[in-house]
């Protein structure tokens, strides 16, 4: 079995749309692309993608429920191929506690939404008594 949680603060389970960024210092875009984030903390999540990210610096942006832009900087902490043959990256949020934990929730919140819609949209219609 694995050894003791060394995570400061626990993970939940999500799947959400993520779009990342990677810039040098000088702004440049250097990589971007899409993603599905696996799993999230106030602290950071696990980034699901088709190719590594092996630069430092990445900016994650997805969609809360109200459709507004969410963001974050972060650094990455590594990019290692899964069993799937995509990349699961490790990134570490670089923003400050409210800002950590604004964006974690809002991935949250929506992931959590959605699934209780196509919960309900899957449900059979019951049949009215005549």
């Amino acid at each position: 079995m694995g050894g003791p949680e060394q995570r400061q603060h626990a993970r939940v389970g999500t799947s959400n749309l993520i779009s990342y960024v990677c810039c040098d210092d000088a702004g440049r875009t250097l990589k971007q692309g899409m993603g599905r984030a696996v799993d999230i903390s106030q602290n950071g999540l696990m980034l699901e993608c088709e190719s590594p990210v092996e630069l430092e610096s990445i900016s994650l942006m997805s969609v809360d429920l109200e459709d507004q832009l969410i963001e974050i900087s972060g650094k990455v902490a590594y990019s290692r191929r899964s069993p799937n043959g995509r990349f699961r990256v490790g990134v570490k949020f670089c923003g400050s506690h409210d800002e950590n934990v604004r964006f974690a929730a809002g991935l949250i919140k929506s992931f959590h939404y959605r699934r209780r819609k196509n919960a309900a949209a899957l449900q059979p219609k019951s049949a009215n008594p005549v």
